[in-house]
């Protein structure tokens, strides 16, 4: 379940001089409600990956642009009912409570600027319908990382046997500050935080003190790292975070948004606690509760007492960052 609750305020509409156009309710792949008052959150609710994950819509009405971080599962659904599988015809034709029962998007009137937290499949497997007319942005921190021949292996696709979307990254420096399409700020930041994969990456979002962090750590539910992940960069990536944070001035209020599970957390606190339960982890406090073999590596599982925290990843990762923090 998703941490904090959803705010109460409503959204102020100038109507048309003429009818509005009604939108039809379909059983969808998705569901939204608001975080802030520019900010919704969407989730994949019964996706066949079994990764429900979270999908975030920034409208900024001044650059008549929607911010969207990740594109999701591509709507498979586990149930046939479901009418609405694609996420840009969600967006644009599906009311929405907490939008005065107006879609987030009505006939697709705001332009779109996509950014992708990772390249993993759950982020990125609906991207295709957004990237014929709208930028993705991406981490430049590696870009040989999301190179065309490496992206089918490092998305997972190839491992799940399915099709890895075409798009065109547009590679971005750390600290970039967003713009939409005709160069108007969005008034959110870029970071760079490898860790998790070399080219994860981090928003935040000043003015409402929201920190976007993709799979970087969540709660209740493994955090997981691939093959290609660094335990070492992750704890760079956290501290980094922490400074970030610690430093905007807003500190007390600052809340985390991240890939699956965990929305509208006390910054800090999530990132604190999460480093913590990480090194109960590399120096020998946690126990390993499970092995398995994953794309050819050993993978342990640790779990925190009560659940809050877990990890799996390849035993290799673990060992390297035992090997780091003793250096």
């Amino acid at each position: 379940m998703c941490k904090g609750s959803v705010t109460a305020n409503t959204v102020r509409h100038t109507r048309p001089a003429s009818p509005p156009t009604r939108f039809k309710s379909k059983p969808t792949a998705f569901s939204a409600r608001r975080l802030t008052p520019s900010t919704f959150l969407i989730v994949e609710v019964d996706d066949v990956y079994d990764e429900h994950p979270f999908i975030y819509a920034k409208l900024v009405s001044a650059a008549n642009t929607i911010l969207l971080l990740d594109t999701g599962c591509g709507g498979k659904s586990n149930d046939p009912e479901v009418g609405v599988t694609s996420l840009r015809e969600f967006v644009e034709t599906v009311p929405i409570d907490d939008n005065g029962g107006e879609p987030l998007n009505p006939g697709g009137r705001m332009h779109y600027v996509v950014v992708l937290s990772h390249c993993h499949y759950d982020h990125i497997l609906g991207v295709e319908q957004f990237a014929h007319d709208s930028p993705v942005l991406v981490s430049g921190n590696d870009p040989l990382f999301l190179a065309p021949d490496k992206l089918p292996t490092h998305s997972l696709c190839d491992n799940l046997g399915i099709r890895t979307p075409v798009y065109r990254p547009s590679f971005r420096p750390h600290l970039d500050q967003i713009l939409s399409n005709d160069e108007k700020p969005l008034g959110v930041t870029l970071l760079h935080t490898p860790g998790h994969v070399p080219d994860e990456l981090g928003l935040w979002d000043e003015e409402e003190a929201m920190l976007y962090v993709g799979d970087t750590l969540y709660e209740w539910a493994p955090i997981i790292f691939p093959n290609e992940g660094s335990i070492v960069e992750w704890f760079k990536t956290i501290d980094d975070l922490t400074t970030f944070v610690e430093t905007s001035g807003k500190s007390d209020k600052a809340k985390v948004n991240c890939g699956h599970k965990t929305a509208e957390g006390p910054a800090l606190e999530v990132l604190q606690t999460t480093r913590a339960f990480m090194m109960d982890v590399i120096e020998g406090r946690e126990e390993v509760k499970s092995r398995t073999t994953k794309r050819g590596e050993e993978h342990v599982e640790y779990v925190q007492a009560g659940g809050r925290y877990s990890l799996i990843c390849p035993t290799r990762l673990v060992r390297e960052a035992k090997y780091a923090l003793s250096a």
